[in-house]
């Protein structure tokens, strides 16, 4: 029997890993940036912002301290570099972070019928700020959860 799964809502397992994944379902805004724009990204403080006024539209399957594994249409290639805006919205936190991350992995995603592809991304930057208290918070703090806090 498939679980049905609403919008932000997070599902906590039993993760091994080092960097746990944690199951979310959250809207994410995406663009691949050119070979110029990452370079210009790494190597200094990106805008995010500006840099998504243009965007296309995905989906988190699971967030980790160290990337996203999300869906998209578009058959991205890997190693391109990769701004995302996601909002993560929780009991108790809300948080609207934003990355550049570089895409590690796609596969066909044959399991969804709104979606083409799976994408594995590594963070390289973070940009997040809790909305909920006005006050900047890490996004490894917001995902730093252990089984015995459940």
């Amino acid at each position: 029997m498939e679980e049905e799964k609403f919008e932000g809502e997070i599902k906590f397992g039993t993760e091994k890993r080092e960097h746990p994944r944690v199951s979310m379902t959250v809207p994410v805004r995406y663009r691949v940036l050119s070979s110029e724009e990452a370079q210009k990204a790494l190597n200094r403080m990106f805008d995010a912002d500006s840099i998504l006024q243009e965007f296309s539209e995905g989906e988190t399957i699971n967030v980790s301290k160290t990337g996203i594994l999300m869906y998209t249409n578009e058959e991205l290639q890997i190693k391109s570099f990769i701004v995302i805006n996601m909002h993560i919205s929780i009991p108790g936190i809300s948080c609207n972070c934003k990355a550049l991350a570089e895409i590690i992995r796609r596969e066909k995603a044959f399991a969804s019928n709104k979606y083409s592809y799976k994408i594995a991304l590594r963070f390289h930057k973070i940009l997040h700020h809790n909305l909920k208290n006005y006050k900047f918070m890490k996004l490894n703090d917001l995902l730093d959860i252990k089984e015995e806090q459940i």
